[in-house]
């Protein structure tokens, strides 16, 4: 049989998961009692044609996805990633690149693919020059790229118009030797992500870039969903 690139969903919640701290909402609450309700932070596990394993987003709920990510053979050992790339720098998104220093996992020289803002951004906190200068990670910024010389695949930065106080936000086209898929994570509006691709619809944006399958924004039901929360400062397109 030949060698095919996996892509597996990880996460599909927002930045805090799935009960979110501090919520009494109906969803969160029964949540914390049942944990078959519970929903990780949005995040993509690929497997190369080689075998290699790529992340994208390192979230708070890192060791859960790994677990969730390498199956259930119980007999196999966790995956560990050959690669990480990050689409922009809110919370949920990076929380879990701390787990990969000497305090958890200790890896060795992991390449961590962002855009240039946004590693110059990495590049200012103290906990992620630490590691560096460890020998944990390193950061790259390229726009196009193959993360393993034989994954068969490679990675895109699309960019999206999302708030950006800490850098700028981008999808990731994941383009493969049959089918090319979208991971669109976070967007403010899709009037703005159309406007800045010049396209008057949807379905003329997935056929501008050859898009086979989306996974897409969908952070919010409606505007009413989080009551005494001004969702102009946190923009997302609703599904409703």
């Amino acid at each position: 049989m030949e060698p095919e690139i996996i892509v597996t969903i990880l996460g599909i919640a927002q930045d805090a998961g799935i009960p979110q701290a501090g919520c009494s909402c109906e969803r969160c609450l029964n949540a914390h009692e049942n944990p078959g309700l519970k929903r990780y932070p949005v995040s993509l596990g690929i497997e190369g044609c080689d075998g290699s394993k790529h992340l994208i987003e390192v979230t708070k709920n890192l060791s859960e996805q790994l677990r969730l990510w390498s199956g259930d053979d119980i007999e196999q050992k966790i995956f560990i990633p050959d690669s990480v790339t990050i689409t922009h720098l809110h919370l949920g998104h990076v929380e879990g690149i701390g787990q990969f220093g000497k305090p958890v996992m200790g890896v060795n020289n992991l390449p961590i693919y962002l855009s240039q803002m946004n590693n110059d951004s990495m590049q200012e906190r103290n906990d992620v020059q630490l590691m560096i200068e460890e020998g944990n990670i390193r950061l790259i910024s390229k726009n196009q790229f193959q993360p393993t010389n034989d994954c068969g695949f490679t990675l895109e930065f699309i960019p999206i118009p999302h708030r950006s106080e800490l850098g700028d936000t981008s999808a990731i086209l994941i383009k493969g030797p049959r089918k090319n898929l979208l991971f669109l994570p976070d967007q403010d509006s899709w009037s703005e992500t159309l406007d800045s691709f010049s396209v008057r619809n949807i379905r003329e944006l997935l056929t501008s870039l050859r898009i086979d399958i989306a996974l897409v924004d969908g952070t919010f039901w409606n505007l009413n969903e989080l009551p005494g929360r001004d969702l102009s400062k946190i923009p997302h397109p609703t599904i409703e």
